[in-house]
């Protein structure tokens, strides 16, 4: 790299005095891609990279959106953030200790406790809410694990109170309707509920608003943030939709993370990311969500070279949006970018365009 600026991290951009919650350092996340009984005799697996060198810091009461198109890595990122997904590479840190580390027993801090403060929203809460349950029981669990010494009457008071505090009234009602006599926004607020009765530090909310009609979305995601105040967590919010996310991250006063093939492309706050994007794929992110309410410059053909994304399990040399890049040249096919600070900006982009002295603006174009 040629330019002065050094390499940045996804967090270094939103850099605090405070210890981060969680600390992602080059973690990877590499699947075996499933293969059939005669395959797995004649060949060695394929090797999908869902994950590929991502640092990330996420911080007390902060928002970061993950967003991108299907298949770019995001829930798998999502999951490894909260030690559901055990990274293939680098390091996951709750607090300063590693989460998989503390799984395996190497740890001061225990597994059971990070556990606890490492929380999911599920993107279709019907299938995370036990059918054969109660709501009251279904809540009564995670009490029982943070107050053990609570007694009957005083856990469905709290349960009661929380229902209340999500919207849903009267609490006694619905605290005794099974899940399916509940609307998928009542289910959906049941989740966060039980999610916040955990006192987690973290919740991941992988595609929480998008089973919903959109006239609830917005609600809902007032409701989270509003809860946040009161909770003191963190989201880690996935969404495919770049106005949810803008949403998300702009009243949450968070960042908003594009993710590309398994790697971060860009990443800053709601109104950098939406007003001046640096990095070309969140440009086509913005041509493809039409109610952002941009100007009518955003109209006509998509703003690259191809549509079809490349096989995850054999990417791009180089940058890996080079294929489809309209402002790609050759240089852009041999090295791999790293996050470059905009400068006079907390925002960065995987892109070699940032740096006024690198060999990109010599190198010829890339022909179709």
């Amino acid at each position: 790299m040629s330019d002065a600026r050094q390499p940045a991290s996804g967090a270094s951009i939103d850099e605090r005095d405070e210890e981060p919650v969680l600390s992602l350092t080059d973690v990877e996340v590499h699947f075996e891609e499933e293969q059939g009984i005669i395959e797995s005799f004649r060949e060695d697996p394929q090797i999908v990279q869902a994950v590929n060198g991502v640092s990330l810091d996420i911080y007390e009461k902060d928002v970061v959106t993950l967003v991108g198109e299907s298949g770019c890595g995001k829930t798998t990122l999502g999951k490894t953030c909260i030690g559901l997904q055990e990274p293939t590479g680098g390091t996951v840190e709750y607090r300063g200790t590693d989460i998989w580390e503390a799984k395996r027993g190497n740890a001061d801090v225990p597994f059971s406790e990070i556990r606890k403060s490492l929380q999911i929203i599920h993107q279709d809460p019907g299938s995370s809410l036990n059918p054969n349950r109660r709501i009251v029981e279904i809540l009564a669990e995670p009490i029982k694990q943070t107050h053990p010494n609570l007694g009957s009457s005083q856990r469905r008071e709290r349960i009661y109170s929380l229902l209340e505090r999500v919207g849903m009234n009267p609490a006694a009602d619905f605290a005794d309707r099974y899940p399916h006599q509940l609307s998928g926004g009542e289910q959906q607020r049941v989740a966060l509920g039980r999610a916040l009765l955990m006192n987690p530090d973290v919740i991941l909310a992988d595609e929480a608003i998008s089973a919903l009609d959109v006239s609830l979305r917005v609600e809902m995601m007032d409701l989270m943030l509003e809860l946040q105040e009161e909770f003191d967590t963190s989201y880690v919010f996935i969404s495919h939709d770049l106005s949810n996310a803008r949403y998300f991250s702009e009243h949450g006063g968070g960042r908003i993370g594009v993710m590309y093939l398994g790697e971060i492309a860009e990443i800053g706050s709601a109104q950098r990311m939406i007003d001046d994007p640096h990095h070309p794929y969140t440009n086509v992110l913005r041509w493809a969500t039409p109610d952002l309410g941009l100007d009518a410059e955003q109209a006509g053909e998509p703003p690259m070279r191809k549509i079809d994304v490349p096989d995850p399990v054999n990417p791009p040399s180089g940058c890996r949006f080079h294929t489809r890049c309209p402002e790609a040249r050759e240089a852009c096919v041999s090295e791999e970018p790293d996050l470059y600070e905009v400068e006079g900006a907390e925002q960065a982009t995987a892109c070699f365009r940032e740096l006024e002295d690198h060999e990109y603006w010599s190198s010829p174009e890339l022909e179709d």
